[in-house]
């Protein structure tokens, strides 16, 4: 299935990082300060990793994003988001905004207010360019380049100035996040099975193209100067020529040879070791850093690790030494916004984009006889952070795409240190979702309503109570609540049940 082909590789570097060769952990923004819910505390604060003092205490009621060159945001209770410096923890630098991304190290974000466009800001929140008219959503900036998304669906790069560095010709493209060199999805692809990909530089220089049954990309990124790929049933390194070269972190003979469980490599070239249910760090040559004794250790940047114990967290240097006395039960690492959008959308054209998802016996390539197995290239082989869902979540532009089972997706061991896959799991419906709380209060009833008003261009009909059904009885209703518009396809027309449809104020 040629969508769910391009599913899986957009959602990989969610799912996977793999290095070439063995896993390495990677903390993708590094930083000096860490968001956190400290012990007895509902509420957010964000700590100095590398002295562990808190330096705002249950400052936020919801979770700060990842804090690069001392910035961050933070989602209001009006349902925007404001800017802060880490100096001023409590005094936004820029707020109200409808879309953001983080900050990048050269200190730019990529925001927008509703209903206006994509502007660059500087860490004073001061607009530094506004964003091209066409451009209708832009990633934050890595390495001076940022990945955007044209009007008519197709990805290129921009720069901070406004220029359009590499034009808007692919299906899909990646940050140049670690590296000088990205992979992107080629516009045109030869049939259902064959995946086309090409890798470039910078400048839009095409170093090099292959496609899926010469290799098969694990993570989209260039880490260490090489990409790995799937060659048959063995991973390879791929440099920027595409030529197969040994793997540039290949210095764990002498761990793998003390007979660990597990290990994966740190950034710094160290390794995290599991023996058992414990977990230690060793350097290359198998010299115990820190002692085998912690229920797990997780890589923050280099200098710094959260060890956990039970359900609590504390910070340590490389020595397995305590640093500060802060406790904390949860963090937040990740980028809950990696693409800002325009604060405004052409309704026509989100209709007809959704409209091409799904038609009377399918949507988004899944139908009645989909199972987990058919769908298993979009998830990563470790099945434990699946155990207990029956949800695989994906993205797709600007949507997301939810695929619900008729069961749990994996099954945990009764001691929880395993799970196993239920490949025989059946799609039973799809949900597709448009966050559109960035644009004008009556975005959501408008592309509802003209979608619904296209429905029988599909061969839908309307049954009753909102739920529109074809011949083949499957089932489409539509919602929105929150400023997020819910598409919901039933693969079962009597598993179907109506959405409720609440306008913002």
């Amino acid at each position: 299935m040629k969508l769910l082909s391009r599913l899986a590789l957009a959602a990989v570097a969610a799912l996977l990082l793999t290095a070439c060769g063995g896993k390495e952990t990677t903390y993708q923004y590094k930083t000096q300060y860490l968001p956190v819910q400290l012990v007895g505390s509902e509420k957010w604060s964000i700590i100095d990793v590398n002295s562990g003092e808190v330096v705002a205490k249950d400052a936020f009621d919801n979770a700060p994003s990842p804090i690069v060159a001392e910035m961050f945001y933070v989602r209001n209770s009006e349902g925007s988001f404001d800017y802060y410096n880490v100096s001023a923890p409590t005094t936004p630098v820029a707020g109200h905004f409808g879309s953001v991304t983080s900050f990048s190290d050269d200190g730019i974000a990529v925001c927008s207010r509703v209903g206006g466009p994509l502007c660059v800001i500087d860490r004073n929140g001061a607009i530094v360019n506004q964003l091209p008219k066409e451009v209708s959503q832009c990633s934050m900036f890595a390495r001076g380049m940022a990945a955007f998304q044209s009007d008519n669906g197709s990805w290129g790069y921009i720069n901070a100035s406004g220029d359009t560095i590499v034009p808007a010709n692919y299906n899909s493209v990646n940050m140049f996040l670690y590296d000088d060199y990205a992979m992107v999805i080629d516009a045109n692809q030869p049939n259902d099975s064959v995946l086309n990909f090409s890798v470039i530089d910078k400048s839009g220089k095409v170093m090099f193209t292959s496609n899926s049954n010469e290799y098969q990309p694990v993570q989209p990124y260039y880490i260490n100067g090489v990409l790995p790929v799937m060659k048959g049933d063995t991973i390879v390194c791929l440099d920027e020529n595409g030529k197969e070269v040994d793997n540039p972190i290949a210095d764990h003979e002498k761990v793998d040879k003390a007979g660990y469980d597990d290990y994966s490599r740190t950034p710094s070239g160290d390794y995290i070791v599991i023996k058992g249910k414990k977990a230690g760090m060793v350097d290359k040559d198998n010299k115990m850093l820190i002692p085998i004794e912690h229920d797990n250790l997780i890589d923050i940047n280099g200098d710094r690790l959260i060890a956990v114990e039970g359900n609590t967290y504390h910070i340590v240097d490389r020595s397995g030494k305590a640093v500060g006395n802060a406790k904390f039960y949860n963090i937040h690492v990740s980028e809950d916004t990696p693409y800002a959008t325009r604060g405004y959308i052409d309704t026509d054209l989100a209709a007809a984009s959704l409209m091409m998802m799904f038609n009377e016996t399918s949507c988004c390539g899944a139908d009645a006889s989909t199972t987990l197995m058919d769908m298993n290239s979009i998830v990563s082989t470790d099945a434990r952070p699946y155990a207990g869902s029956n949800t695989l979540i994906l993205p797709q532009g600007p949507y997301i795409i939810q695929y619900v089972f008729d069961r749990e997706v994996a099954t945990a061991s009764a001691d929880s240190t395993s799970a196993d896959f239920n490949y025989d799991a059946r799609v039973k419906c799809v949900i597709i979702s448009l966050n559109v709380n960035h644009c004008p209060a009556n975005t959501e009833p408008s592309v509802v309503h003209k979608v619904e008003n296209r429905l029988g261009t599909k061969g839908f009909v309307l049954a009753r109570d909102g739920i529109f059904c074809s011949d083949y009885l499957t089932a489409m209703t539509l919602g929105y609540d929150k400023g997020i518009i819910h598409a919901n396809y039933y693969m079962h027309f009597n598993e179907s049940v109506p959405q409720v449809k609440n306008k913002r104020k």
